[in-house]
């Protein structure tokens, strides 16, 4: 896997590469088998037949969940059939139900071979709940981040392809499978796959009113827009999907060690989730301790709070290899050094956008403030969300209200 992590290193004009289909580089297409597409070439995946989702071009066992993975995992063993990785410049089935992704029935469930995940510190996604998933090829290992260690500090440099310290790097033939429900009714599904290892893949499926069945959104940087009782939720774009999985993030967002240090209540009882995936031989080697990111609505210290919601609300973007590398909100980034301060808004003055960014004591004046309660084009988050966050926006402005003004140099 350190192999692999090695070579991921050297494809970082990935960032721009955008989300739909295209040729890989460094994989050919080799036909397809009964139960899906199969890949050859280096760090190729083969999907279908009896191999399930194997690394290599000739197939091989089953993906993780089998009997080792009991009901902890989802229940019984076996190869997941179907979640197939599209080819080159194919596109995925047209409904979800073809995809062999998810559980049509009971979409809360994981299908065998997936292991369902929690993260402590969640992503606002306009009070959506949300039921993650994710299935990596038999034989594979995560490789996660340590920025302490020699061999992982090209990883953990700003500009190339890596992620925080204690990211879980995925290997190739990875499928991660997230639900969206507003008001107890699923309403989207989006999959995120590793292609290969220069290619990452993201679809979204807008589930029907009868919750029976989901239909695969257009490829454009759009997305589309749809009321849902009181609220409008915004499906992305696949073009969009690149303005945060970017390659200083580690593509994908979610699983990492101080996101997923916490229980989650497995069939056969509540388990550290690290815990279960080092039980399932899944890490290549074991991950460093790290605390886990503390929960913007539970009892941790406002500043840590705070920290932690900046930390995956917006160092997605705001970080040095990010879409807008200008402020660093990553956690462990000291205020003094994360460019909030005495820094003049590009914008300042349209629609009532204060002139700085950060003034301490001071939200009011303070454009971060006023962006995380805008609902117009001033908004932060920029894509993905049409509601306030309510916890995060008071998050937010008790941050700035507490900030001593020795924090920031005094605004000219």
């Amino acid at each position: 896997m350190r192999a692999l992590t090695t070579a991921i290193l050297s494809f970082v004009a990935l960032a721009n590469a955008g989300c739909s289909d295209s040729t890989d580089g460094n994989s050919a297409a080799a036909g397809t088998s009964a139960g899906g597409s199969a890949f050859a070439g280096t760090g190729a995946v083969a999907q279908g037949g009896t191999s399930g989702g194997a690394v290599g071009g000739g197939g091989g066992a089953a993906p993780v969940g089998g009997a080792s993975a009991g009901a902890g995992v989802g229940g019984s063993g076996g190869a997941a059939a179907g979640c197939a990785i599209p080819a080159q410049n194919e596109e995925p089935p047209s409904m979800l139900s073809q995809t062999g992704c998810v559980d049509m029935a009971n979409p809360s469930k994981p299908l065998p071979g997936f292991i369902p995940y929690s993260v402590r510190s969640p992503l606002w996604s306009d009070s959506a709940e949300k039921h993650r998933f994710l299935r990596i090829p038999s034989g594979s290992k995560i490789h996660v981040l340590d920025c302490t260690s020699p061999a992982d500090s090209a990883g953990c440099a700003a500009d190339t392809i890596g992620g925080d310290d204690g990211h879980w790097q995925m290997p190739v033939g990875t499928v991660l499978v997230k639900n969206f429900s507003l008001g107890g009714k699923i309403i989207e599904t989006r999959l995120v796959m590793r292609r290969s290892m220069t290619r990452w893949l993201f679809y979204s499926y807008e589930w029907n009113d009868a919750a029976t069945e989901a239909s695969l959104l257009p490829d454009d940087d759009v997305g589309k827009a749809r009321q849902v009782g009181a609220q409008t939720w915004q499906y992305p774009g696949r073009s969009q999907c690149t303005q945060c999985h970017t390659p200083g993030g580690g593509f994908s967002l979610g699983p990492s060690t101080p996101q997923l240090n916490s229980d989650f209540p497995y069939a056969e009882g509540a388990m550290n989730q690290i815990e279960k995936f080092k039980q399932l031989d899944l890490f290549d080697a074991p991950p460093k301790a790290m605390t886990g990111y503390p929960d913007p609505a539970g009892a941790d210290s406002a500043e840590a709070r705070t920290l932690s919601y900046l930390q995956v609300n917006c160092a997605i973007c705001h970080r040095p290899s990010g879409e807008y590398s200008g402020m660093d909100m990553r956690w462990g980034t000291a205020i003094a050094n994360m460019n909030l301060c005495a820094l003049s808004e590009r914008d300042a003055g349209k629609n009532g956008l204060p002139k700085y960014r950060v003034v301490p004591g001071n939200p009011l004046q303070s454009s971060m403030s006023f962006r995380v309660h805008a609902l117009d084009e001033l908004r932060m988050p920029k894509i993905g969300s049409n509601v306030v966050d309510p916890v995060g926006a008071k998050l937010v402005d008790d941050w700035i209200t507490a900030m001593p003004a020795a924090a920031c140099p005094p605004q000219p």
